[in-house]
């Protein structure tokens, strides 16, 4: 906990310096640069676009994973080892290799530049997570709440809508949740299919540590945390506690 608990606490510290440099231990106090962040409209921009690839990732990825899923666990496949290696490949792939792939193959059909090529790409990248969570749900249910839904009269569609979802909830939530903040976070796959035209909070923090050390920087790290606290406290209690 204090290896991972110091390090923000220097950033905190430097975030509200009075200085303008990024430097510890802090100069004064000050919230000008939490100030200078929300009326930066590069930083406001580079927010929004993070907040809504992140998003787009979260439910692209949450899909795959839950469709592959179902389908190993409910169907018989000859090659099912394969399908579910394939399942958690790319996440074993380095990150530069698959925005490589990404920006040629974008490139190639004309496809470039936009939020959706950057919530396409990182939602096939994380859709190993809900995959591994999904399929580690699905194996621990017990199969026979279904089949008494079914026995009662309810159509297989409407057994997984109220019986079998419910149940996956937790590893359904967890799942997008570890897309979600991976996404906001990933810089290396976002940069090349930017295309200099769409910018992310992790890319502009690298443009901007090219030209200064503002701790404006490490403003917006602060808020990046607290961001990541409220969702993961806000989805844990609605979910009724994804970390029991």
């Amino acid at each position: 906990m204090l290896f991972i608990g110091l390090p923000l606490c220097v950033v905190l510290a430097v975030s509200v310096t009075s200085g303008q440099f990024l430097s510890f231990p802090p100069k004064g106090f000050s919230l000008k640069w939490f100030g200078a962040f929300f009326a930066s409209s590069d930083w406001m921009n580079a927010m929004r676009t993070s907040l809504e690839v992140a998003l787009g990732a979260a439910v692209i990825s949450t899909t795959i994973g839950s469709a592959l899923a179902f389908a190993l666990d409910r169907y018989e496949y000859s090659y099912g080892g394969l399908l579910a290696g394939l399942g958690v490949l790319p996440v074993l792939l380095p990150p530069v290799i698959v925005g490589v792939a990404f920006m040629i193959f974008f490139y190639s059909v004309g496809f470039s530049g936009t939020v959706w090529n950057l919530m396409i790409a990182h939602g096939i990248f994380y859709s190993p997570f809900p995959f591994i969570l999904i399929s580690q749900g699905l194996d621990e249910i017990d199969q026979g709440y279904e089949e008494a839904a079914m026995n009662l009269g309810a159509t297989p569609t409407y057994t997984l809508r109220t019986i079998t979802i419910p149940l996956l909830r937790s590893n359904v939530i967890s799942g997008a949740i570890f897309a979600f903040i991976l996404s906001l976070n990933e810089y290396i796959i976002a940069w090349l299919l930017s295309g200099f035209v769409l910018t992310t909070i992790p890319i502009q923090i690298f443009t901007s540590l090219r030209y200064s050390y503002s701790p404006v920087i490490a403003a917006v790290s602060v808020i990046f945390v607290f961001i990541t606290v409220v969702v993961m406290s806000v989805i844990d209690y609605l979910s009724g506690g994804i970390w029991e």
